[in-house]
């Protein structure tokens, strides 16, 4: 029974929401820690550890909470879920992303369930609030790489910067469960300008 896929699923999603926020963003993290070098893990545990899941803290929170108000704003039931396949599939695709500079997010999701029909509109909305929360959390992490340009201060903020635009991109893709297909369906301007905005400053002004 403790083994069933179902029994499991159903365990993760009515974990408490704060234990979910923590352990989705763990899952995020690890894409941040050099696992290719273990002696960088314990010499520096602050910049390769504690750093990089405070920066994950501070993309996947807000995301989720976004979501999460923006729906209640419309009268509706929101919490955070986490999914026991999604947080182990990110997990430990992340872990080897390490070694190639790749992140990926399908840890959890925010439940949505209102009292009238959810339109396209409410859903491209509610779906918009995410990735936007993360790219205006880029741009304070830009702005205060730019001001702190070193030291530990300067590799937080480029770090907050980061993986932020780079959350808000992969999130803004147009398919499968990911927001940029609602907020494609929506309103298609909406989408194509954080697309363009993520993409430029995840791969070329960051990156």
């Amino acid at each position: 029974m403790s083994w069933d896929i179902r029994y499991l699923e159903w365990k993760y999603n009515n974990l408490n929401e704060i234990l979910a926020f923590l352990l989705a963003a763990l899952s995020l993290a690890v894409a941040y820690i050099p696992f290719y070098n273990p002696l960088e893990i314990v010499r520096t545990p602050l910049t390769s550890i504690i750093i990089p899941y405070v920066v994950a803290l501070l993309a996947v929170i807000p995301h989720e909470i976004g979501h999460r108000q923006a729906a209640r704003r419309y009268g509706c039931y929101s919490r955070f879920t986490l999914s026991f396949v999604g947080f182990w599939t990110t997990l430990l695709f992340n872990i080897i992303g390490s070694f190639l500079h790749l992140l990926i997010f399908f840890s959890g999701y925010t439940g949505i369930s209102c009292g009238f029909r959810f339109n396209r509109d409410v859903e491209g909305k509610t779906a918009l609030a995410g990735p936007l929360t993360n790219i205006i959390i880029g741009f304070i992490g830009l702005l205060g790489s730019l001001i702190f340009p070193a030291g530990l201060i300067g590799l937080f903020f480029a770090e907050l910067a980061g993986f932020n635009f780079w959350v808000a991109f992969f999130n803004l893709l147009p398919f499968w469960v990911l927001d940029g297909l609602k907020i494609f369906r929506w309103n298609i301007i909406a989408w194509g300008i954080l697309t363009v905005l993520s993409f430029i400053f995840t791969f070329f002004i960051i990156g």
